[in-house]
């Protein structure tokens, strides 16, 4: 899964919502809003695509810079992983850099706490445009005050924003 950004719009037109497959793989995008897309894409033919699914890594991100020069953002529950796809990387003859590394602990991770009431919230609108329900009635269905409910929200809140913002900080050049 890829997460695609047009920042300038330039690219609307070529990212349409649907499924395309080829004798090559297959993508699905999904316009998640005016500049944002997710794409499933799968590469029956890529050394690469093939070598990141082997690897047990997830690509997060991937900046092309010139033809040869792709920066990647990759998550992975250990650095072992990662270590491992840049050794197979460089056998199949890339060339690989590591550029920076950034590790996600129990501190930028949602509480069981924190993603059920974040998943209330969604569910019952607290996040619409307008609210559907305000943050008193949401504590009330969680069983809490609303200033714990407040200090929950705001925390999970935080931690995504984090994560969403730090998704490429695990990245390498391929050269």
């Amino acid at each position: 899964m890829i997460r695609i950004t047009d920042v300038d719009g330039k690219h609307t037109d070529e990212l349409k919502e649907g499924m395309t497959s080829s004798l090559y793989g297959e993508c699905e995008i999904l316009k998640i809003s005016p500049k944002q897309y997710l794409a499933m894409v799968s590469n029956n033919n890529c050394m690469l695509a093939t070598i990141l699914i082997e690897s047990g890594c997830f690509l997060t991100s991937a900046i092309p810079f010139t033809d040869e020069i792709i920066e990647w953002g990759v998550l992975s529950l250990n650095s072992t992983y990662v270590d491992k796809m840049i050794e197979r990387m460089k056998h199949e003859g890339y060339k690989v850099k590591m550029i920076s590394t950034n590790k996600m602990n129990k501190e930028t991770i949602l509480t069981e706490k924190q993603e059920d009431a974040l998943v209330m919230a969604y569910k019952l609108g607290y996040y619409s445009v307008p609210r559907k329900i305000s943050i008193d009635e949401l504590a009330s269905n969680l069983n809490c005050s609303k200033s714990t409910l407040s200090v929950m929200l705001r925390e999970a809140e935080r931690k995504l924003v984090f994560n969403y913002l730090s998704l490429g900080m695990n990245t390498f050049k391929n050269k």
